[in-house]
């Protein structure tokens, strides 16, 4: 519902769903999806994509919490980790 009312649209994706709802083989695949499709994202010049999700997906990917109305600038890092680049704070 976030996504739809901030952009007018969204797709579903399961890998943004809540970790606490699923296995630990099902949480890996998901951080993996995740860590790919930011790879693949990077790669397009000129584009970005806006992931709405819960507060325990952005930990478990990027190692830290957000505020709540806060959006974080990921890019994937070399060692093929998340790089958090910036906070952005919605008021």
């Amino acid at each position: 519902d976030t996504a739809t009312l901030a952009f007018g649209r969204a797709d579903s994706w399961s890998a943004l769903g809540s970790p606490r709802a699923g296995s630990e083989t099902t949480n890996a695949a998901s951080l993996a999806a995740l860590r790919r499709a930011l790879v693949e994202s990077g790669a397009q010049r000129g584009r970005f994509q806006v992931w709405v999700t819960h507060q325990f997906v952005l930990s478990d990917l990027v190692g830290r919490s957000a505020q709540s109305g806060e959006g974080l600038v990921l890019r994937p890092a070399p060692n093929g980790q998340v790089e958090v680049v910036a906070g952005l704070t919605v008021v």
